[in-house]
């Protein structure tokens, strides 16, 4: 990534020195490529000065068609006061809480057939609209073949070279078997194999086009190779299918800060923010890319919201430091 030239006097030391914001990547606990296991949106909703309860709102979806998913045992913690609610999400996914005191709770979305989500997030005075993607459990199929159950079996036991050679084996014998290509892709992009991984991924997408995971780790794997903007095709796909993805959106952001199309940069990490206030990363991309724009009173106020989620971040001093010099140029 070219680093952007500073102009004399606009901006202090150290404002326009650009980090790569690293592309989040998706990990999974079983054979399916996983969106992540309990991947939590947050959108804030407005707020008045008085209100001292919060509200949380969401639907929950299957991370693989993007359907509603109802029944979905909802527990939510304060961590602060041990207090806990339980709620059922209705048929279209959607669930409602009020009068829950201010204050960070976990939040763990479960139901039978999917891995638990679980994450800690702060509820502030108002609405909060809290989006949760379940990932499925999945088993091979009844009357799946031996190999394919062995390939399973490996993946689950975290013998991916084992998984891999099983699966090349079947798919030399059955080349248009969608989940073998599916487990056999994700097998190489957890071991970082990016171009076997790319190869799989664009043939789970031929046979099976309708799989946005898919599109998310094929950009993630175009992107750690350098493939910039067909990384971004990806992500932007990955997005149209599940439009309510903060992920995606930021990983969009952090693709075109790296190719220095900064304008379609700031444009998605604010839209990611907008879903997800609590991603810190988003912020401090957004912020980075702002002071590239000369728009520094909007990159304080980002870098300000990502010290205020990750007050204890590895480079929170440095950060700091920079608010102080965006806020007084």
């Amino acid at each position: 990534m070219r680093r952007c030239q500073k102009r004399r006097n606009e901006f202090p030391d150290g404002a326009l020195e650009m980090e790569p914001h690293p592309v989040i990547r998706r990990h999974m606990t079983l054979a399916f490529p996983l969106l992540v296991a309990g991947a939590l949106t947050l959108a804030a909703g407005a707020t008045t000065a008085n209100a001292q309860t919060a509200r949380v709102t969401g639907r929950v979806t299957d991370m693989v068609d993007g359907e509603p998913i109802g029944g979905v045992s909802i527990t939510l913690r304060n961590t602060d006061t041990g207090l806990t609610v339980q709620l059922t999400s209705k048929d279209d996914g959607s669930y409602f809480r009020r009068a829950l005191p201010i204050g960070r709770f976990e939040i763990t979305f479960e139901k039978e057939g999917y891995v638990p989500a679980r994450d800690s997030r702060r509820l502030g005075s108002g609405q909060t609209t809290h989006n949760a993607v379940l990932e499925p459990t999945r088993a091979a199929p009844p009357g799946s073949s031996p190999e394919y159950i062995a390939a399973y079996t490996a993946f689950e036991a975290g013998d991916l070279p084992q998984t891999i050679e099983v699966l090349t084996a079947l798919l030399g014998d059955q080349p248009d078997f969608g989940p073998g290509h599916l487990l056999l892709a994700r097998s190489h992009y957890e071991l970082e194999h990016w171009e076997e991984a790319i190869v799989g991924y664009k043939r789970v997408i031929e046979l099976e086009p309708e799989i946005p995971v898919a599109y998310l780790d094929l950009g993630v794997a175009l992107s750690a190779i350098g493939e910039l903007d067909d990384a971004s095709k990806y992500f932007e796909k990955a997005v149209s299918m599940q439009p309510d993805d903060a992920t995606a959106y930021y990983n969009i952001g952090a693709i075109f800060i790296r190719a220095d199309r900064v304008d379609e940069a700031i444009e998605y990490l604010t839209r990611s923010t907008e879903i997800d206030p609590e991603q810190p990363l988003a912020h401090k991309a957004l912020a980075f890319a702002l002071v590239r724009k000369q728009d520094t009173a909007r990159a304080a106020v980002h870098l300000e919201r990502y010290l205020e989620i990750e007050p204890a971040a590895a480079d929170a001093a440095e950060m700091l430091a920079l608010l102080e010099q965006l806020r007084g140029s």
